[in-house]
C-alpha cells in the first residue's frame, strides 16, 4: 500500500545516485553538513578561488585532524591543500541539507535529505545533486518514519526544527529503502511508459529476439540483425 509519494532530486550525470538496498536507521534534525572530499575538490576549491568569502557567507568551518579550526585564509586554494581538512556547515537556512537528514548504511556515503533549493522540485529534469537524494515535503516522510518512536509527533518535530536545535532520532525498527533505476515500465496491460536513459545504464547486454528481423540495442544504438533461417548453416 502506498502511503506517501514524494518528488525527488537525484545525482548529476557525472555524480550518479547509486542503486542500493539498505535500511533507514537514523534521522537528524537540523544536521551538520560535512562536505566529502570529492565536493571539496570539485566545488569548494573553485568557489573559493572565485569568492574568498564563500565559506564565511555559508557558515562553513574548516577543521584540522586534531579538531582545531583552521582560518580559510591559511589554505592555498590554488592547490589540493584543502582536501586534507574537514569542512562542516552549521545548521541553518543555508545548510545544504536544510532541516533533515535521513541515514541508512551504504558504501556510497549517500543519504536522503531536505534542501534549501525548493525550486528544483518544479523542474522536469531533476538531476542536480552530487549523488544524494533530495526529497520534497521530506518532513512528511520523517513524521511517518518516526511514527512508532514515542514522543515524536509532527508538532514536536516542527518545534525542534524551528528552534534550530540539533537532534537525532534512532529508529527501533529500521525501515527498508531501495534505490533502483527504471527507464521503462507498464502502468496497465495496454500502456508502457518510457523515459530517457539519463545515466546510460540501459542496453548493457545485447537483447536478442527470436524473430526473423530482430532489433537489438547496445549502449543506446539501434542495430538491425537478421535471424538465421532454419535451412541456413550457423
Amino acid at each position: 500500500r502506498v502511503v506517501q509519494r514524494h518528488t525527488a532530486v537525484v545525482g548529476k550525470i557525472d555524480r550518479q545516485t547509486p542503486i542500493l538496498n539498505s535500511k533507514i536507521t537514523n534521522l537528524n534534525l537540523n544536521p551538520y553538513w560535512h562536505a566529502p572530499v570529492s565536493i571539496v575538490r570539485k566545488d569548494i576549491i573553485p568557489l573559493m578561488q572565485k569568492s574568498p568569502d564563500y565559506l564565511t557567507k555559508n557558515d562553513i568551518h574548516i577543521f584540522a585532524p586534531d579538531g582545531s579550526e583552521i582560518p580559510p585564509e591559511s589554505i592555498n586554494w590554488n592547490s589540493d591543500d584543502a582536501t586534507r581538512y574537514l569542512f562542516r556547515q552549521n545548521p541553518g537556512k543555508n545548510n545544504a541539507m536544510s532541516s533533515v537528514k535521513i541515514n541508512f548504511p551504504n558504501p556510497h556515503a549517500v543519504y536522503m535529505h531536505d534542501t534549501p533549493q525548493q525550486s528544483l522540485f518544479s523542474k522536469l529534469m531533476r538531476f542536480e545533486s552530487s549523488g544524494c537524494v533530495r526529497v520534497q515535503n521530506v518532513r512528511d516522510l520523517v513524521v511517518w518514519l518516526a511514527r512508532d518512536e514515542g514522543g515524536w509527533d509532527r508538532q514536536t518535530i516542527e518545534k525542534i526544527i524551528a528552534a534550530r536545535t540539533r537532534q537525532d532520532i534512532d529508529l527501533k525498527n529500521p525501515v527498508p529503502v531501495y534505490f533502483t533505476y527504471i527507464s521503462a515500465w507498464a502502468t496497465d496491460p495496454s500502456v508502457v511508459q518510457f523515459r530517457d536513459d539519463i545515466y546510460h545504464r540501459d542496453g548493457s547486454e545485447l537483447l536478442a529476439m527470436n524473430d526473423l528481423s530482430t532489433t537489438a540495442y547496445r549502449s543506446g544504438e539501434q542495430v538491425q540483425t537478421q535471424a538465421p533461417a532454419e535451412d541456413q548453416p550457423y
